[in-house]
Formats: C-alpha cells, structure tokens, sequence
C-alpha cells in the first residue's frame, strides 16, 4: 500500500479532507499529513498526523521531514501549494520521490531569478529590475514609463503587489512595500530555504524587491502537469482582474476566447522546459498583445481557488485532484478537451475591512443555483475581511461557476448576475 504525504496543504476551498476522500476512490492509499497547524479532525481523516513547524522555518521543516522519511519511506509527496514547494523539493530529491528540482522550485519561487532565467532563454517578460528605494524606481519609470508594480522578491499570492502610477506615489508606495517585506513570512521562507538548499537566491529580498514595467493586454494562464517533462495543459484560461485595487482574480473564463490559445500553449511548453520544471504541476499568467505573448509569474503547483476543480471538469472531464495524485506515484494523467461546453467562474469580494453578518442559507443558494449555475460560499458568518495591500487579504466572498454550450463569456455574464442576487451582508469596521 503507497503512503502519499500531504505537505502544508493548499488554502481555498479544496480540503486536505478532500483530498483523501478522492485518495480512497483510487484504492489502497494511505494518506500522511504533515503540516503546522493540524485540527482534530484531521486526526480522524488521515491515517497519520505529523505536525511541523511553520512553513518559514524550511530549515527545521526538512529536518523532522527527512528524519520520518527515513523510516517510512512514502510512495509520493503531494505539493500543491506555495507553502509547501520547497521544502518539498528537498524531500522529493532526497528520496527520489517525484517533484520539481530543487532549482526549478526555487525559480518558480524567486521570482526575480525567474525573470533572468526567462530572459535567458528568449521568452517575453516586463522590463524588470531590482529596487531597494525611490531612486531604483525612477530609473526603471524612465525606460519604460508608468505605472509600474513593485513586488516582493518571493511569490505572495498578490499580496504587497503594488501599482505605482506617477512619480507622487513612488514614496509612499516604497514604504509600504519595504515595511511589509521586512516581516513577511513568505521571505523568511525564501530565505531558510536558501540555507537549508544552500542556493544562491541573486538577491537580499529582505532588503530589495522587484520593480517591473505594467504589462498590458489580454489576461491569460495555462494549468496543467508534468510527467517527467513532458508537458499536460488542461488548456488557457482567460482572466478577469479587479481594477480597484488591482491584481485580484475576480473571474476566470475557459476556454479563453481573446487569443490564439495555441500560441499561449507553445510559449506555456517553452517557458517549463527553460525554467527546468519537471514532475510537478505549473500554473502560467501570461499577458498578450499584439499577438506577443509575456510571463508574468510561473508557479510550480496548481492554483485552488474555489470553483476551479469543478470548471476544468467541465472541459477536460477529469479532476485535478485525482490526477495531482496520480502525478505524485508516476502515473500519467490523461487530459480529455472536450469543447462542448465553455465555462465561466466568478467571485463576489470585499476589499474592505469588515465583518461577516450575513450570508445566504443552502435553500437560497440552491435555489438561486439549478440548472447550469453552481454556487458555493468562500467565507463563513462571523469572518474578518481586510483591505489591500496588507499580508491577510484574501477577497473571495463567494463564487458562481456557470456554462454556455459556445461562450465563455456568456457563461460570466451569467455567472455574474447570479452572483448579484445573493443576498451578503458585511458590516464595515
């Protein structure tokens, strides 16, 4: 019987819990978790609880990771989140289990290397470079003009992502970007990675961050698997982000319908093959215009928003979940594209500080569902929202996942006016 360990589980709505529910379905597995902050119920669920230290301290994480390894051996390691890619990688080498290198794990987590390593190999990027003050982002701002983002080093799921729109706002935008860097616990995992990897990260991320020219166009990813290195896109996926504030996910559409999907998918191929990606699972946000595709940020694992298992089933007609498995025991997925029928996923956010009160009952939200149209809730009552750009915000509110036999984005027009009616209240604090 192979034993597959979870490591520091994704967020969103897929559970470590479902996670082994699809585990039981493919046989005779036993699921091991191992994470920072296991419930009770978790003790029930899987069929070993390990509990770790907080993902930042990779170096101790590895060490008490290494030492279980060592006298049980598991058949796969599950990594499908930020949280856990690293540490990850060290275990998988280790133990010849399968996963990402170590430094296609590191350049898919560094982000400034990535840039480097993309530029490299001739695949479109922003202009970039490194900043530690005003002074770096005037120099960029007057090769490529405004805006222009500031990022952290280290992949923060859009947190202290940052537009700067004029020279105005450079200060203010820097102290803010460096105060949440110096505490951020994504660069202490950056960092304790480095020791325990001893990798050259190219950069001091407590001190610099990354300064990048604002890529306009077509909003798109590609999601998919790597047996090997050989690459399984579930296809492109079209997105729509907020305006204000920027850079949150308030739609996906699939399949896209803005662009050349088989060019998106040929630059997809291109940009894991330089970075050296291998068994693992990628998600890709790309930008097109005038048919030049660029990178903006290339993960090493799935993305788990809520709703998104079930709109890649619509198309492919398999799950993610199960394949992501498969993945970790060296089985190849197979990827079904079935164009039948397009979807469209979408969320209600709260990008202000608030408090839950209200939420729709399950007879309202599945009344409100039926035919065609999913609904399901991300938050619960009671739940604390805070506003952009701090570290905790995490916007979803709710989310409708429709489909339409020939659009995608009739699909979100549906999906969003579904969304309008339920009826959600959040007091503002």
């Amino acid at each position: 019987m192979p034993t597959i360990m979870m490591l520091y589980p994704a967020y969103g709505s897929v559970s470590s819990h479902e996670v082994c529910r699809y585990a039981e379905n493919m046989g005779d597995i036993r699921m091991v978790l191992a994470d920072d902050t296991p419930t009770a119920s978790d003790f029930d669920i899987f069929d070993e609880v390990w509990e770790l230290p907080p993902p930042e301290q990779v170096k101790e994480a590895y060490e008490r990771l290494r030492r279980w390894c060592a006298k049980n051996r598991p058949g796969g390691i599950f990594l499908q989140s930020e949280r856990g890619l690293l540490v990850g990688s060290l275990i998988a080498r280790e133990f010849g289990l399968k996963g990402p290198p170590i430094e296609a794990a590191h350049l898919c987590s560094n982000k400034y290397l990535q840039r480097v390593a993309l530029s490299k190999a001739g695949i479109g990027n922003p202009i970039f470079a490194l900043g530690e003050n005003a002074s770096d982002i005037h120099r960029l701002a007057a090769r490529a003009g405004f805006p222009v983002v500031l990022k952290c080093v280290i992949s923060t799921m859009s947190r202290l992502v940052t537009l700067v729109n004029s020279k105005e706002e450079i200060e203010p935008a820097v102290a803010r970007v460096k105060a949440g860097i110096e505490k951020s616990t994504d660069v202490a995992r950056l960092l304790s990675f480095a020791d325990a990897a001893k990798v050259d990260l190219g950069c001091d991320p407590r001190r610099q961050f990354l300064i990048e020219s604002f890529l306009g166009g077509d909003m798109v990813e590609t999601d998919g698997l790597l047996l090997g290195d050989k690459p399984y896109t579930f296809g492109v996926t079209e997105q729509v982000q907020s305006v204000d504030p920027p850079f949150f996910i308030e739609a996906y559409l699939f399949p896209a319908e803005c662009t050349d999907n088989g060019a998106v998918e040929s630059v997809s191929d291109a940009t894991v093959e330089a970075l050296g990606l291998r068994d693992s699972a990628f998600s890709i946000e790309m930008r097109v215009q005038d048919d030049v595709v660029r990178i903006v940020e290339v993960n090493g694992r799935l993305g788990w928003d809520e709703g998104f298992t079930d709109m890649f089933r619509i198309h492919t007609h398999q799950d993610r979940i199960t394949q992501a498995l498969k993945l970790c025991l060296g089985i190849a997925p197979e990827v079904v594209h079935d164009n039948s029928r397009h979807a469209a996923l979408a969320y209600r956010s709260c990008y202000y500080d608030g408090i839950v009160e209200e939420l729709p009952s399950k007879d309202e939200i599945s009344r409100l569902g039926g035919e065609g149209v999913r609904l399901g809730l991300a938050t619960n009552k009671g739940a604390r929202f805070f506003s952009p750009p701090g570290s905790e915000v995490y916007p979803h509110v709710a989310w409708a996942l429709a489909t339409h036999p020939s659009s995608s984005r009739a699909a979100h027009a549906i999906a969003r006016q579904t969304l309008e009616k339920l009826d959600i209240v959040i007091a503002k604090l």
